[in-house]
Order: structure tokens, then sequence, then C-alpha cells
């Protein structure tokens, strides 16, 4: 019994060290995917608003233009989406500008 024990510890040590190993999605992808995703599409290439990739505003007047919206694009309040959630999405959205 005792090494039947063992051997489940063992298999459940393994899968979290290989689960750990996996990328994660960056920090900007899921509140992306809350709040912008339904208007801007999957990966801020244009839906139902313009494309954000390539963004091509720097950090300050990305979070600015969050802020006070313009446009049709309403105003994204801090209870919906934090300053540091906010520089994580322009993070996350320079990535996606780099990779194509």
């Amino acid at each position: 019994m005792r090494a039947f024990t063992l051997g489940i510890a063992a298999t459940l040590l393994t899968s979290a060290v290989m689960m750990s190993g996996q990328a994660q999605p960056p920090a900007g992808k899921a509140p992306f995917d809350r709040v912008c995703a339904t208007c801007h599409g999957d990966e801020g290439r244009g839906d139902a608003a313009p494309r954000l990739v390539p963004i091509d505003m720097e950090v300050d007047e990305f979070v600015a233009r969050v802020r006070e919206g313009g446009g049709e694009m309403p105003p994204v309040s801090k209870a919906s989406m934090g300053d540091d959630e906010v520089k994580q999405v322009f993070a996350y959205l320079k990535a996606l500008s780099a990779a194509k």
C-alpha cells in the first residue's frame, strides 16, 4: 500500500512540474478578452470596432483613450479594468504588433 501511495504522489508531482513548464498566456490577454475583445475582436484584429493591432500609440495615450473613450467607444471605468490591467493590455497589443 505504501508503494502505491508513493507512486501516486510521484505521478502527481511529475504532473505538477510538467504543467508549471507550460507557457502562461500574457498578462494582458485576460483583461483584453474580458473587456475589449467583444468589440475589437480576437487579438485586436477588429470586428465591431477598429483594429488595435498594429498599435500605433504610446502607453499614456492608450490609457487616456481607454479611460475617456472616444467616438463610439465608451470609457472603461477603473472598476471594470484597473490601470495596471490597462497597461498589461497595452503590452499585450504591442507584443501582438511585434509578432506580425
